[in-house]
């Protein structure tokens, strides 16, 4: 056999509430640092897809679509019900910040259960963290579906949360840890790019649904939807990460030590928190400086997203060719000449609409380069650290995105773009930092079970 060649309001909680989690994470997966992929025969004569750098075995296919599957029905739970917040105050006779507080707790519960099911992980197994996050997940969002009175509502969305943050710690954990590297770069670089999809379609699917349901319909098919896929995740996820070794200190402790994770995570993070802060701060930003309305802003988007999927798709090859910490590394110097770039062009007055959107799409097309790369670095860990590794990476870029943020509100109504590229060139500046030089690992490769 032959082997083949190889996403608004200034305050944090309404802007976050615009924001998936996972569109904004848009991740992949790879080897650690030089780490050289290995490779892996292709199958002639055979039904199944070829093993190789060119397509994904069928069974990693059929691990990677459930678990894209309830990650997905996740970012439902809070990109679907969007739409449905004005029929919601008008429902429950609630006023428009007391609607918002079912944002807002979704994303406490979010934020908050991430370093629970990181260390739920580890203790129970993915498949039982798995499964009882998509069983809540049903239980809340019905709840939630025939909730009397607003209290009612907040107690489960608060809920509904802390269930949909199982998904963000199990799906790459699993995929990391069981599949060959090519297949779980492909894979994870494919939920990447339907997750991305996700927060611009199912706000436009909610409105529809809006015409024939009343808000409550939203939480039906949330909660359809993960009833339907509990037997297929159940079916793919293991009881237990493989290559666990009893004698490897864990803990959020141990791994804070570990300064290689460090620097990766704090780098991923401040990457993220950059793109983070252009979105939040997007509306009033194109607002104040150009004096264009919300259909600029949602033009920005859908071009950042669709270069986005364009260059997810080559996400692949291209870390094949220059492999994961060279992708990190590289990605963060374009990330930071991009924005110190087109800051000089703010301050010299150069910058109109058309310009502003060739940055943005060359900004989220370096990230869909860098992005499945650095997360895939950061989850070099010993199996049993990494869903401790994946929950305090989430964190981070949550903590990081807030951040970003909050800096670059006050300066809005007055300064307003030069503010926010400002805030951004910093953060990249600090991300190439953190990984220069590019932190040398001294862990084995995270085992893989064989395809």
């Amino acid at each position: 056999m032959e082997s083949c060649p190889g996403r608004l309001r200034v305050s944090t909680v309404d802007t976050l509430s615009r924001l998936s989690i996972r569109q904004i994470l848009g991740f992949s997966l790879g080897r650690r640092a030089g780490a050289q992929p290995h490779p892996v025969p292709c199958k002639t004569g055979s039904d199944e897809a070829p093993v190789c750098w060119a397509s994904m075995s069928s069974r990693s296919v059929r691990t990677v679509l459930p678990l894209a599957l309830v990650t997905c029905t996740s970012m439902l739970a809070m990109d679907l019900f969007l739409p449905a917040l004005p029929a919601l105050q008008r429902g429950l006779d609630i006023t428009v910040a007391q609607g918002q507080w079912a944002v807002a707790l979704f994303l406490a519960g979010l934020a908050g259960s991430q370093l629970l099911w990181g260390e739920a992980l580890d203790r129970f197994g993915p498949r039982k963290c798995v499964g009882a996050g998509i069983v809540v997940l049903v239980v809340s969002s019905i709840a939630c579906a025939l909730a009397g009175d607003l209290t009612e509502l907040l107690a489960m969305r608060l809920l509904q949360g802390v269930a949909a943050g199982a998904s963000t710690v199990v799906a790459p954990s699993v995929i990391r840890a069981t599949l060959p590297d090519a297949d779980a770069m492909k894979g994870i670089a494919s939920i990447a790019m339907i997750e991305a999809v996700v927060p611009a379609a199912a706000p436009v699917a909610g409105a529809a649904m809006l015409l024939v349901a009343d808000w409550r319909a939203t939480f039906w098919v949330v909660g359809g939807l993960a009833l339907v896929a509990l037997p297929f995740v159940l079916r793919v996820t293991p009881q237990q990460l493989p290559g666990l070794e009893p004698a490897t200190r864990t803990g959020y402790r141990a791994l804070l030590r570990d300064g290689r994770y460090r620097r990766i995570a704090a780098s991923h993070a401040l990457c993220f928190g950059a793109l983070i802060t252009f979105v939040a701060s997007g509306p009033q930003m194109l607002a104040n400086a150009l004096g264009l309305g919300p259909s600029a802003f949602a033009a920005a988007q859908v071009v950042g997203v669709t270069t986005f999927i364009v260059v997810a798709s080559q996400a692949g090859r291209i870390g094949k060719r220059i492999g994961a910490p060279g992708a990190v590394t590289l990605g963060a110097r374009l990330h930071l000449l991009l924005c110190s770039g087109f800051l000089l062009l703010v301050q010299l007055g150069l910058v109109g609409f058309a310009t502003l959107l060739v940055f943005w799409s060359l900004f989220c097309g370096v990230l869909a380069v860098r992005g499945p790369a650095a997360f895939s670095e950061a989850l070099a860990v010993p199996p049993a650290q990494m869903g401790r590794a994946s929950a305090l990476l989430v964190l981070a870029l949550l903590a990081a995105g807030a951040a970003g943020t909050q800096i670059a509100a006050p300066f809005l109504d007055r300064v307003g773009l030069p503010a926010v590229i400002a805030v951004m060139t910093v953060m990249t500046g600090l991300s190439l930092l953190s990984v220069t030089p590019y932190p040398a690992t001294g862990l084995a490769n995270p085992p893989a079970m064989e395809s």
